[in-house]
C-alpha cells in the first residue's frame, strides 16, 4: 500500500514538473507578433458602398459609371475615353482571378479576395482625387457585395517645406514652415491605367495621377497574384504606392520637405517595426501601422529608406495620435486620427514607396492553434508515458 501511495505521489510530481516545463512553451508558441489581432469592435454596422457615383465617406463624389463593358472580360478597357467636360466619362475595367478593378478618371476601386476560399472575405481599396487624394480600405463579404465595412482612410494632406530648427532630421512643431502645398488646393490629372508584364510573364497594372505641374505624383501598382518587379514583391492582399516629388520650388536654401498624411479609423492603431510582409519574407526594411479590430487587420506600411537624387537615405517618420468623438443624432463614435509625417532629405527628385493592404488572419491564427494542439497532445502523451513507466517500475519491484 505504501508503495502504491509513493508511486501516485511520484507520478503526480512528474506530471507537475512536465506541466511546468511545457506550459510556458505552449503559450510562447502562440505567435506573440499577432497579439494586436484582439482589437476594438465596430458597433456602427455596415456602410453602404454602392456604385461609384455615390458620395464616398470622406465627402467627395466618385465618378459616374458607364455601362456597356463586360466585367468578366480580363484587361478590358472601356471605349468611352473622351474628355469628361463633354459629358462623357473614361472607364476602365480589369478582372483576373480574385482581383477586380473598376476605374475612371477621378477614382479607382480595387476589390480583391485575399484567400482562395469562397468562405473568406474580400477587401476593397477605393482611391479618389476629387478633393484631397484619399485611400479608403473596406472589408466585404464577397467580391460582388453591395455593402461593406469601412475600415480606415488615408488622406494625403500636404507637402511642406520646413527649416529644421532643432536639427533632428524631421519636421515637428518647433520647426518653421517656409512654404506649403495643400493637396486640396492643387489639381490632379485624370487617372491613367497601364498594364505591364514582368520577365516571368506576370501582369501588373500601373495606376497613376499627378499634379498638373508634375511636382507630386501618386503611382499605384496592382497585381492579382504574387509578383516580383522593380525590386519588390507584391501580393493581391495589398497595393504598392509610389510618392514622387520632382523639382519642388524651395524658398529657402537650407530647408527640407515633409509629406503629411492622416489615417482615420474607428479601430485601434499599433505601430510595428517588423511588418507583416517582413514576416512573410516578401519585404525587408519596412515599418508601419496595423489597424486592428476583432475580426480584421489592415495595414499602412512604408520603406525605411527613401531615394533622393538616385541615392538612398533613411526616412524619418513621425506619428501623432489624436482621439475624436463624432456625434450623429443619438449615435456616438470614437475615431482615432494618426497624422503620419514623412520627413525627406532635400533633393530635386524624391521617391518613396508605402503600401496598403490586409492581413489574412487564418494564415497566422490557424498555425498557432495547430501548434497549441500538437503541444497539448505531446503533453498528454508524456504524462501517459510517465505513468506507464512508473507503474511498470512499481509492478516490477512488487513482483521481484
Amino acid at each position: 500500500m505504501k508503495i502504491k501511495k509513493r508511486a501516485i505521489i511520484v507520478f503526480l510530481l512528474v506530471i507537475f514538473v512536465i506541466f511546468t516545463y511545457l506550459n510556458p512553451l505552449v503559450f510562447a508558441e502562440t505567435d506573440p507578433d499577432y497579439q494586436y489581432i484582439a482589437g476594438q469592435e465596430n458597433s456602427s454596422g455596415n456602410q453602404q458602398q454602392g456604385s461609384p457615383n455615390t458620395d464616398n465617406p470622406m465627402g467627395s463624389t466618385g465618378g459616374n459609371q458607364n455601362k456597356g463593358n463586360n466585367p468578366n472580360d480580363p484587361n478590358q478597357q472601356g471605349n468611352d475615353n473622351t474628355n469628361p467636360t463633354n459629358g462623357k466619362q473614361y472607364r476602365y475595367r480589369y478582372q483576373k482571378r480574385y482581383t477586380i478593378m473598376d476605374g475612371a478618371e477621378n477614382y479607382t476601386r480595387i476589390r480583391s479576395r485575399y484567400q482562395d476560399n469562397d468562405a473568406e472575405e474580400s477587401f476593397e481599396i477605393y482611391f479618389n482625387i476629387d478633393n484631397t487624394p484619399t485611400f479608403q480600405l473596406s472589408f466585404l463579404p464577397d467580391l460582388n457585395a453591395t455593402t461593406s465595412q469601412h475600415y480606415f482612410s488615408i488622406i494625403i494632406e500636404q507637402l511642406i517645406e520646413y527649416n529644421d530648427i532643432n536639427d533632428n532630421g524631421k519636421y515637428d512643431s518647433n520647426d518653421g514652415i517656409a512654404s506649403s502645398m495643400p493637396m486640396s488646393n492643387v489639381t490632379f490629372t485624370n487617372i491613367t491605367y497601364t498594364n505591364n508584364t514582368t520577365p516571368e510573364g506576370k501582369t501588373y497594372t500601373i495606376i497613376e495621377t499627378h499634379t498638373t505641374d508634375n511636382l507630386f505624383t501618386i503611382v499605384i501598382y496592382l497585381v492579382s497574384e504574387k509578383t516580383s518587379f522593380l525590386n519588390n514583391t507584391i501580393t493581391n492582399k495589398e497595393i504598392k504606392i509610389d510618392f514622387k516629388i520632382i523639382n519642388y520650388p524651395f524658398e529657402s536654401q537650407t530647408s527640407s520637405l515633409a509629406l503629411i498624411t492622416q489615417i482615420k479609423t474607428p479601430f485601434s492603431i499599433n505601430p510595428e517595426q517588423n511588418t507583416y510582409d517582413e514576416q512573410q519574407n516578401t519585404a525587408t526594411q519596412e515599418s508601419g501601422l496595423n489597424i486592428s479590430s476583432k475580426d480584421h487587420v489592415g495595414f499602412f506600411s512604408w520603406a525605411n529608406n527613401v531615394d533622393v537624387d538616385n541615392k538612398t537615405f533613411p526616412v524619418n517618420v513621425t506619428v501623432i495620435s489624436e482621439s475624436e468623438q463624432i456625434f450623429s443624432g443619438d449615435k456616438q463614435e470614437a475615431y482615432t486620427q494618426n497624422q503620419v509625417i514623412f520627413s525627406y532629405p532635400r533633393g530635386e527628385s524624391i521617391l518613396h514607396d508605402p503600401k496598403i493592404g490586409v492581413i489574412s488572419l487564418l494564415e497566422n491564427v490557424i498555425p498557432s492553434i495547430l501548434q497549441l494542439e500538437y503541444l497539448s497532445i505531446i503533453y498528454l502523451l508524456a504524462c501517459l508515458f510517465s505513468g506507464i513507466v512508473f507503474y511498470g517500475i512499481i509492478y516490477y519491484k512488487k513482483n521481484r
